[in-house]
């Protein structure tokens, strides 16, 4: 007995211990290459695209014709939106042998040529670049891969002054209310949609090859507006949204007394002083504490009269590694409070007050950007946070990326103020103020709501106007898209055909100048089986019920181990929402180097073989609906006001999780931004299909199972043990990180009892050669990214059949799909194939006889 327990011991250890995998090899996907073998899903596509028709609306979904159709597309972006006649031909045929059939034409119209289509003036397209797109849409079309045509990404509209380094990147949520910039988009649309191209013969309005056209990347003025992008506005910009908001205002009000009388004022007398003179300069609860990170060095000092001097020395790596606070604060919701002191700084500086949670999660009830000049100034809020904390307290932020030397004197918080009209501000005369972010709590509850009331109108009003301009004045025939519904209220969205999101996991970091290369970090861990969904939770609660919803750009960024994850995960679940489109960002290649043999930094895919590989079993378990969609809920939407004062409260857009829905409700059914209030789901979540489990415990981590009739996968964390898929086993036996992805994918045949071939595919590690972590937690490599060639983990995986091992033959499949080394099957009775890093790939084919 005692040796029995010693064994079974033994083996327990050996199941928990790490399983690590063998070096990386090189593994290189030729970029032209369109083999016809296992891995070719070209025949999957109708060809030409739109034989059948326009893409059209079928209630809540795509269809051509009387077909319902899923998208599965990638992102072409810059320059490489036009290549030459013969790279077109081949990125083509690529593209629709891994299982694509459609492409997102991305940042057209950010810079001049030969990076995009327009000339130096910014405002005139370029015949040359023209003509190499429109035989690019046509040599996608003959593969039958549609294309979505975006207008407005990252243009800065030519002639117009911006107001310094605060003003919104690429004019985003301006060109929402701004009429002249507004008419330079709709003169881009004039010029490229009602363009005839020479290689179809169509104009785009009338290409039924054209899915998509969408108005304005990652854009809205009710966002911009709530981050603070809008709170320094200058003219004319600010006079133009002055002169809408007393339009809007004297529709609704016939004086300054009514105006009065709705809003109300809120006057409370001034309460005890809520903080601590004391600075405690060695850090603690009481007093002023200084706060440093990143490497921030600073000094805080208290003179006689109370007065504080913060003696900046050395910045930090983000622009918090600096900051005052006091804690033991709370605050009640909708309670005036009244914030007052005087300072100066040596230089020119801003900083930001806060009050906020003393606690993850960390939010700010109230926020306000100042800028602090070198002489002595008096300032003074009132404020009324959106909601209370016990535990809270007030900071002195946004100080960690500069240096310098601050002070402060006859700081007071206390209970009480007033909030509402200001002096001088009468509606007949024109001079209610425009309100910024960081001064909306000052006002009363009734006036922010008429605020944010109002931005929402404009908001829906530029919106709905411009797919009227685009279906009724230019005669487009394709769907049209807004924005993102991260960007945009879903309800404002979902005014228009189809309604899109975006979401990455784990996208870099840039704490300091926007995307520096030598300044960036990803959190380098995996979203599979994560408590809360990440980012499938995140698109799915903001999806608009009753309308196609699509995915434009998803990724799960290079260089991070666990990159293999991003398609099959958001297919599956994509699948369960029934969704209508998911798009991976980007395909490539930004400098036009298709050859390349490397990853090109963080979103570059053409090149990762392990992106690449996934999109077969992706394509399966998306558009041919491997995995059944959940049933669609019912739940009535929440009224207009709740959106409204949801975006009165937080710098998020609106999500059903934001009022209450569980998150992971998305992993189990299909859910909405209208899912109602729920209790948390533990972990691990069966979905309603019984076909994916999330959540289930491995050795070092969890781990999703896909089990339906024609595809079989394990997403995450090794189990230690095999894992029964309705009569397939599937086991990651060794990974470099005791991670991995293991697919088993029907190609063809019934199911994996019948004749038939199925593709396995075994993804983990991958990079270029040479690539060089610059920390210890391997969170960034700077501008080390390594060169060519892409170097791969080989799995170790054991696959058990339901069939007689004299049925099944197996190969290891080289670069192209094509069958390089045939695998020993053993068992009998059951079918054995094991792989790994001997076989030097990625994908393997098994034959059923």
């Amino acid at each position: 007995m005692k040796t029995l327990l010693q064994a079974l011991l033994l083996s327990a250890l050996l199941c928990m211990a790490p399983a690590r995998g063998a070096e990386l090899f090189p593994f290189v996907l030729p970029w032209d290459d369109a083999s016809v073998n296992l891995t070719n899903l070209a025949a999957w596509n109708a060809k030409p695209a739109g034989k059948n028709g326009f893409v059209t609306r079928c209630g809540s979904h795509l269809c051509v014709g009387s077909e319902r159709i899923r998208f599965l597309g990638v992102n072409i972006v810059f320059g490489s939106v036009a290549p030459d006649h013969a790279t077109a031909d081949k990125l083509a045929a690529r593209m629709a042998r891994f299982g694509i059939n459609i492409v997102r034409f991305h940042h057209m119209d950010s810079s001049p040529v030969p990076r995009g289509l327009l000339q130096k003036d910014m405002r005139t397209l370029d015949a040359d670049m023209l003509e190499r797109l429109d035989y690019f849409i046509a040599a996608l079309k003959r593969e039958g891969i549609y294309s979505n045509l975006n207008l407005h990404v990252g243009r800065k509209y030519p002639g117009f002054k911006d107001w310094g380094e605060p003003t919104p990147k690429y004019w985003k949520g301006v060109d929402n209310f701004f009429p002249p910039m507004i008419e330079m988009q709709r003169e881009f649309a004039r010029d490229l949609l009602l363009h005839r191209n020479p290689y179809t013969g169509n104009r785009y309005v009338d290409e039924p090859a054209v899915a998509l056209i969408e108005i304005n990347n990652e854009n809205g003025l009710l966002r911009e507006w709530r981050v603070g992008g809008l709170n320094d506005m200058s003219e004319p910009y600010r006079g133009e949204l002055q002169q809408q908001w007393q339009r809007w205002l004297r529709a609704r009000y016939k004086d300054s007394a009514a105006l009065r009388a709705a809003w109300g004022l809120r006057e409370e007398p001034l309460g005890a002083e809520m903080l601590a003179g004391a600075a405690n300069v060695k850090g603690g609860e009481a007093g002023w504490n200084l706060q440093l990170v990143g490497g921030a060095q600073a000094a805080l000092a208290q003179a006689a009269d109370g007065s504080l001097t913060l003696a900046m020395q050395a910045p930090g790596k983000e622009n918090w590694h600096t900051q005052l606070h006091q804690s033991r604060l709370a605050f009640k919701a909708d309670q005036p409070y009244t914030l007052s002191f005087r300072a100066r700084a040596d230089r020119p500086l801003k900083i930001a007050l806060q009050a906020m949670q003393a606690h993850a999660p960390w939010q700010h009830l109230w926020a306000q950007s100042i800028e602090i000049g070198t002489g002595w100034r008096d300032y003074r809020f009132s404020f009324a946070p959106s909601q209370g904390d016990e535990v809270a307290r007030l900071t002195l932020g946004g100080l960690g990326l500069g240096t310098g030397q601050l002070q402060i004197q006859s700081v007071s918080l206390r209970p009480g103020g007033v909030l509402g009209l200001q002096a001088g501000e009468l509606l007949e005369a024109g001079t209610v103020a425009i309100l910024g972010s960081d001064e909306l709590m000052s006002r009363t509850r009734e006036q922010q709501r008429d605020w944010v009331q109002f931005l929402w109108d404009a908001e829906s009003a530029y919106w709905t106007g411009f797919q009227r301009f685009l279906k009724t004045d230019l005669g487009a025939r394709p769907l049209i898209l807004g924005t993102q519904v991260s960007y945009s209220p879903a309800p404002i969205q979902g005014q228009l055909d189809v309604v899109d999101g975006h979401a990455y996991w784990q996208h870099p970091n840039f704490p300091g100048k926007p995307w520096d290369i030598d300044n960036w970090k990803i959190a380098n861990t995996p979203m599979a089986g994560l408590d809360g969904a990440g980012t499938l939770a995140d698109l799915a609660l903001r999806r608009y019920p009753g309308k196609p919803f699509i995915v434009t750009e998803y990724n799960h960024s290079n260089p991070s181990h666990y990159q293999g994850e991003a398609l099959p995960l958001a297919a599956a679940y994509g699948a369960l929402q029934d969704w209508d489109g998911l798009f991976l960002y980007s395909y490539g290649a930004h400098d036009g180097k298709w050859d390349s043999g490397m990853i090109d930094r963080f979103f570059d895919s053409h090149a990762n073989p392990v992106k690449m590989a996934s999109f077969i079993a992706a394509a399966a378990l998306f558009r041919r609906g491997d995995i059944a969609a959940a049933r669609p809920a019912n739940d009535p939407l929440p009224a207009q006001s709740v959106w409204i004062d949801s975006l009165r409260a937080t710098y998020k857009m609106p999500a059903a999780d934001l009022l209450g829905a569980p998150r992971n409700a998305s992993l189990a059914r299909q859910v909405s931004i209208a899912t109602p209030a729920g209790p948390a789901l533990p972990l691990p979540v069966k979905s309603d299909t019984g076909e994916l489990l999330w959540g289930v415990d491995g050795v070092q981590g969890k781990t999703v199972v896909i089990d339906s009739p024609r595809s079989k996968g394990l997403i995450g964390a090794r189990l230690g043990k095999a894992y029964d898929a309705n009569g397939i086993e599937l086991e990651l036996l060794g990974a470099r990180n005791d991670w991995g992805v293991l697919l088993a994918t029907l190609i063809e045949g019934r199911d994996f009892a019948s004749p038939g071939r199925v593709l396995i595919s075994a993804l983990g590690q991958v990079e270029n050669t040479g690539q060089r972590w610059l920390d210890e937690k391997k969170t960034t490599v700077g501008r080390n990214f390594g060169s060519a060639p892409t170097v791969v983990e080989g799995l170790a995986a054991r696959v058990r059949l339901p069939v007689a091992a004299s049925r099944v033959r197996a190969w290891a499949l080289d670069e192209r799909g094509n069958r390089r080394e045939e695998i020993r099957v053993t068992g009998s009775e059951r079918a054995t194939l094991e792989v790994g890093e001997a076989w030097r790939t990625l994908w393997y084919e098994v034959e059923i006889k």
